[in-house]
């Protein structure tokens, strides 16, 4: 599954997106866990970070069967 990233998140990999390997379907939740363990400089940020599938933030037991475009927003500050 794709992932892309921004901010803090795109900062910590290097990258603007990654590539998870996760069974499917799965939740916000399930995928949470497994991004931090598959992607360890993500994992202190994924706490506060929200995720969302197809630009659409989603509650921690939405399902995703992968076809969404999904994307981790880290908090960010500003004025």
């Amino acid at each position: 599954m794709k992932i892309l990233l921004f901010a803090a998140a795109r900062q910590r990999v290097g990258a603007n997106a990654i590539e998870l390997e996760i069974a499917l379907p799965t939740t916000i939740n399930s995928l949470r866990s497994e991004i931090g363990k598959q992607y360890p400089d993500l994992a202190s940020l994924l706490a506060s970070s929200r995720i969302a599938a197809n630009q659409k933030f989603m509650d921690e037991d939405a399902a995703l069967d992968g076809t969404e475009e999904v994307a981790i927003i880290p908090p960010v500050s500003g004025g």
